[in-house]
Order: C-alpha cells, then structure tokens, then sequence
C-alpha cells in the first residue's frame, strides 16, 4: 500500500504573464502528501510544511531601431540624395526571478471535509463523521418526508423543489407548493395597501374658517 508520505510529483510554479519575457523552469519536482488513507473520507493532508525560493531565469526581448543611411540615388549628381530608414535590433537580456513553493514534510491522514469548511451560521462540525451537519434538523425531516417532490440541500440547509416550471406573468414560482402562484393572492397586504392610497387620494380637503 502506497501509505501516506511526502513524495516527489511534479508542481507548476507561479511566474508572472509579461510580454516578451519567458520563464525557465515553468515547474519543478517537490515532495507533496501522496498516498492512500482508509475510506472515501479522509485524505492525505501535511502537517508541517517549508517554504521553498526557486531561482528562475528571465529572459526578456528588447527591441529597439537605429537610423541607416543610404546611398545615392540614380547615378545622377552629387550630394547625399541617399534615402534613411529604420532597422529594428532585438537583444536578449537574462536575469533571474524568485519563486515561492510550499513542501510538504510531513504527512497524515485526516478528514477531507474539516471545521472551517462549514458555515459556523448554519452547520455543525461532527468530526467522527468528517462532515458539516444543519443545525435546523426539524426542517430538514419535514422536507425529506416530501422526498418525491422535494429535496435538502446540506450546503445551504434549505429545502426545494426538485422540478421548476417556468411561470407566466404576474406569478411566481413558490418552493413551498412548487408551483405558480399570483402575485396579488401572495401579496394581499399590496393590495390593501393600494386601496388605503386610492381611498386617501378621494378624500376632499378640509376647509378652516380663518379666525
């Protein structure tokens, strides 16, 4: 059995996007946690890692242009009727860039789903089970007794609709009854709210005798 233990793989390194420039080497060989653990829940994770630098060459293009003169033109009379152009040199110019990579020196195997993985708002950590529980439990019962229709999701510790339907206009689809429903029948306080506005709009002004 390939037990749990830093061993050589290959790891890409972090190099900058510059034009004209190239990176040598674009990766190196370090020791990263390899291995197999028992059972689909845990994973080989390190416990003491290193920080390595890594000397990189850089090698960047430079392109500059220079003035050439000519000679003359036509045969025909003195002087320096020559032409004057440009001619682009490129040069190559090499130093070095230091990379940071992380080596793993030690190893062990632990759970794949850890502690900070949850949401402290809506899981808790059950670390026997490796695994981020809801803490609403009576929600998610309700909802798995509608297993036909309904489904939990553990990430977001919600219940939903397993199929969605596309609703028409002024209605809305509702994850309780997944189905559509009128706004106005979801909404009822809009609408007594409306009324209460138009009544107030019909309402006349009151006169005071000036005194």
């Amino acid at each position: 059995m390939a037990n749990c233990n830093p061993e050589l793989v290959t790891v890409p390194l972090d190099l900058p996007t510059q034009a004209d420039t190239m990176f040598f080497p674009t990766c190196i060989r370090l020791e990263q946690c390899g291995g197999c653990c028992y059972g689909p829940l845990l994973t080989c994770r390190p416990t003491v890692t290193k920080v390595v630098k890594v000397k990189v060459l850089k090698i960047s293009t430079i392109t500059s242009s220079n003035t050439v003169g000519g000679g003359t033109r036509g045969g025909g009379g003195g002087g320096d009727g020559g032409g004057r152009g440009r001619r682009l040199r490129r040069q190559s110019q090499q130093s070095y860039h230091m990379v940071e990579v992380v080596k793993h020196t030690a190893c062990e195997c632990g759970c794949r789903v850890r502690e900070e993985d949850c949401n402290s708002d809506l899981h808790v950590y059950f670390e026997g089970e490796c695994a981020c529980k809801c803490k609403n439990k009576d929600e998610q019962t309700k909802c798995e007794q509608q297993n036909s229709t309904k489904y939990w999701d553990n990430q977001s510790c919600n219940c939903y609709c397993r199929r969605a339907v596309d609703c028409g206009t002024g209605e809305i689809f509702s994850q309780t009854t997944c189905s559509c429903e009128r706004l106005g029948a979801r909404h009822g306080l809009v609408r007594g709210e409306e009324v209460t506005v138009a009544v107030r709009r019909r309402q006349k002004p009151v006169r005071v005798p000036l005194v």
